[in-house]
Formats: C-alpha cells, sequence, structure tokens
C-alpha cells in the first residue's frame, strides 16, 4: 500500500534561485561582504517560495572556504581488540549467498551494535562524554556510535555550529579511542525534505548547510577507518502539509550531490542514504539507486531502514492507532512475496537499521518487546539474503518518552547501576550483549 501511495504522488522540484556565487576562476568565493550580503537575501527571500508541494525553488547556496580547505585529521592508531582494529574500513561486499551487506576490510559480512543520541540542543549533549562513550564500548558492549545532528530545529546545528567545530571533534577522538564505529547522520526531520532551503540556502546566511558539512567532514575525517556517514536521516513530508518527497525527483538527486561531495575526498568510505516516508519504505529504492554523473552506481553504498516495533510490524493493530502501519513489515524485509516472485528488500539492498525503537513511533508509548524480538531475529540473518543487518538504538537518552535507555537522575552509567536503566534500555542492554 505504501508503494501505491509513493508512486501516486511523484512530484518535481523546480531547481532554480539560489546559486552558488563563484570566483572568474569557478571557484566558491566567500570573501566579499557584498557576495554574501545578496546570498544572504536570496536566501531569505527563496525561502518562502515554498509552496504546498514543497517544490523548492532554491537549489543552493555557498560552501565556505574554510569547509573546503580545513586539514585532514591524521590516521588514529585503534586500541588492540577493538571493533575498528579487528575489522578496518568498513565496506559493502556480497556475503556467501551474494547478497550485498557490510563487510569488514576483507570481505566478511560484520554486523554493528550500538546506540544513537537523541537531539544534541536538547539533552542529548548531556550524555556525550568521554567517560559516557567509553562506558558504551566498555559496558554496554557497543560498536558504533550514532551522532544524530538535527539542523534547523531550535538550537540546533544552524544556530550552534559549537555542534561541529567542537562537539563533533570530541566524539571522533573519543570514538576512536574506544575503538568502535562513529555513524555521523545529518539528521533531517524538520523539515523532512533534504532540499529544503533550511538544509541548502539557509535564510540566516545563504549557505548550502548540508554541502558545507560534507564537505568539512569528508576532508576532516578522509584518514579515519571509524567513519560513517548518514546524509538524510527520515525524508518526509508530514510537517510540510505537501503531498510528498519521493525517491526519484527528491532524495535521490540530494543523496548523489552529497556522495560526489564525500567521495571527492574519500573515495571509499560507507555512505548511507535515507530512504522515503520516514526510511521506513527502502524497497522504493529499488531498480533505481543512486550514481555518479556517468551513470555508474556508486560502490559501498546502504539504504537505511527504521522500525519503532508498535508502529512497524506485521500490520496488527497497536494501541496507538495515530501511529499504526497496516503494511507488514516483517514480510517485506525478510521474507519478501515469493507468489508474486517478489524477493525481500533485505535480499536486494544493503541495508543499515541507522534508528530503531521498542516503542511506537513518537518513542513516547508501548514499549513492545515481543514484537521487538522479531525484528532483532530478521537483523540477526533470519531473511532470505542471510543479511547481518547493523543498527542503532534511539536512544541513548532519558529524552523522548519511552523508548529513551536511561531515567531521569537515578543510578550511574559507569560503573553501570541497573538502576539506571528503562525497561526498554534493560532490553536493548542485553540485546548488545547477544543476550534475549
Amino acid at each position: 500500500m505504501a508503494k501505491k501511495l509513493f508512486f501516486g504522488m511523484l512530484l518535481s522540484m523546480a531547481l532554480l534561485g539560489c546559486t552558488n556565487n563563484k570566483s572568474a576562476e569557478g571557484k566558491i568565493d566567500n570573501t566579499g561582504a557584498d557576495v554574501k550580503a545578496d546570498s544572504i537575501a536570496r536566501a531569505k527571500a527563496d525561502s518562502l517560495k515554498a509552496d504546498s508541494a514543497m517544490n523548492y525553488v532554491v537549489k543552493k547556496g555557498y560552501i565556505d572556504s574554510l569547509s573546503s580547505n580545513v586539514e585532514a585529521l591524521p590516521a588514529y592508531e585503534y586500541p588492540a581488540g577493538s571493533p575498528v582494529a579487528k575489522w578496518g574500513k568498513l565496506k559493502v561486499a556480497p556475503n556467501a549467498k551474494g547478497v550485498r551487506c557490510m563487510c569488514d576490510a576483507n570481505g566478511n559480512p560484520i554486523q554493528l551494535k550500538g546506540m544513537s543520541t537523541h537531539g544534541l540542543q536538547w539533552a542529548g549533549v548531556a550524555n556525550v562524554t568521554a567517560r559516557n562513550i567509553k562506558a558504551l564500548r566498555n559496558e554496554w558492549n557497543c560498536s558504533v556510535f550514532r551522532y544524530a545532528l538535527y539542523v534547523d530545529e531550535e538550537g540546533g546545528y544552524a544556530y550552534n555550529p559549537q555542534f561541529r567545530n567542537e562537539i563533533l571533534e570530541k566524539v571522533v577522538k573519543w570514538t576512536a579511542e574506544n575503538g568502535i564505529y562513529l555513524l555521523i547522520d545529518w539528521h533531517v526531520h524538520k523539515p523532512g525534505n533534504p532540499n529544503a532551503p533550511q538544509y541548502r540556502c539557509h535564510p540566516t546566511n545563504g549557505r548550502d548547510l548540508a554541502g558545507d558539512f560534507f564537505t568539512y567532514c569528508s576532508r576532516r575525517y578522509a584518514n579515519m577507518k571509524h567513519i560513517i556517514y548518514e546524509v538524510c536521516n527520515e525524508p518526509n513530508w508530514h510537517y510540510e502539509g505537501g503531498p510528498g518527497v519521493d525517491w526519484t525527483t527528491q532524495i535521490k538527486p540530494y543523496c548523489e550531490e552529497m556522495l560526489e561531495i564525500i567521495r571527492s575526498n574519500d573515495k571509499d568510505v560507507i555512505v548511507v542514504c535515507g530512504t522515503p516516508w520516514w526510511s521506513s519504505c527502502p524497497e522504493l529504492v529499488l531498480g533505481n539507486e543512486v550514481a555518479d554523473k556517468d551513470g555508474k552506481p556508486y560502490e559501498n553504498v546502504m539504504y537505511t531502514f527504521h522500525f519503532y516495533s508498535a508502529t512497524h510490524n506485521d500490520g496488527r493493530l497497536a494501541d496507538q492507532p495515530g501511529n499504526h502501519r497496516p503494511d507488514n513489515f516483517f514480510k517485506k524485509m525478510a521474507e519478501g512475496d515469493p507468489e508474486k516472485g517478489e524477493k525481500s528488500v533485505l535480499e536486494l539492498l544493503p541495508i543499515f537499521v541507522t534508528e530503531w525503537g521498542t516503542t511506537e513511533a513518537s518513542g513516547w508509548h508501548e514499549f513492545r518487546p515481543d514484537l521487538t524480538d522479531i525484528w532483532m531475529d530478521i537483523m540477526d540473518g533470519g531473511n532470505t539474503g542471510n543479511q547481518l543487518v547493523s543498527w542503532c538504538n534511539w536512544s541513548f537518552s532519558a529524552e523522548g518518552g519511552v523508548c529513551g535507555a536511561l531515567n531521569w537522575n537515578t543510578g550511574k552509567i559507569s560503573p553501570m547501576d541497573p538502576e539506571i536503566l528503562t525497561e526498554s534500555g534493560k532490553y536493548v542492554f542485553k540485546r548488545l550483549h547477544g543476550k534475549k
């Protein structure tokens, strides 16, 4: 049903308006105050021209010279026995069944398991400390940490560059020191279109925030084996009130632009692309994967799938009907439909579950370990592709309701005191240690 809905709503975008400012040599010139002022004025005007169908006229703003010329950090030496020391720089390669999946540097399938931050501008940043990341590795048994960078929501990255210039630099260092992978997530959420002016030509300064961010990161961390990029979290349309943010005309072109930027600096880092409907419909990518300007499919690319167990299951009605999705997600992801000749998504696409919860989609209600158990079995290889699916749980925080792993002001994270964990946190903690 989701597929019919999406294909009935394909709309093209009018990519006009705010363009790059270039010097005579064709390079971006950010030095003149008049150039920046003009770009800002354009951005403010164009940001008001998005209609209810989300036909954004803004294309992109400027990329700051500080980002395009940032110095690369030297390579890290990861601690012996750590996940990164053991697996090296990851890649996408076929498993024994020929299904593309996440693999170590030698092409052996592996599965990352870890936690995601909540929004750093809220309580999330309080949990991002050197001690806590060390605890996530040594006590929680995490092999990956997801840094969720909200952009335009109150206090987000657009208004607080400290998230990149200080906190991200520290998290890159802390995860490296513990030998765990870092998934850097450009948290497209509100607005839900990755091409919205708030991301591509921001009204406050005319900057292409997404292009600027991935230019900076891909140059700065090009020597790091533990970095992974998620270029758009959950493309959606709910907040704009429009009819759709589709893969072909909106999400895919954006992902390809970010891939072009990243690949110019880091040729083989894994890049994860968001998929339609809050990253719950990766099947809409099939037959139309991201490619370069010559039409060659990009390598080392994965696609997101997000689930919340009480919402995304086999279609059963949960206690919160407003978050109910009637599709049989278990079947489409793990089995497909053999009677119709349809293979499962996990047999056809390399998937990274960069966010999932034990509750319904808002995170506030319905802890459902029974339904989560089914998803855990699927991600552990219980699918027709035998694909091991890496995952990050939402969230390492006391924010966001029942799905938050931590209680407020109770117990200690390190040394671990069970009092600090919610019921969801206890469940995920056991799963991180391979226990049911």
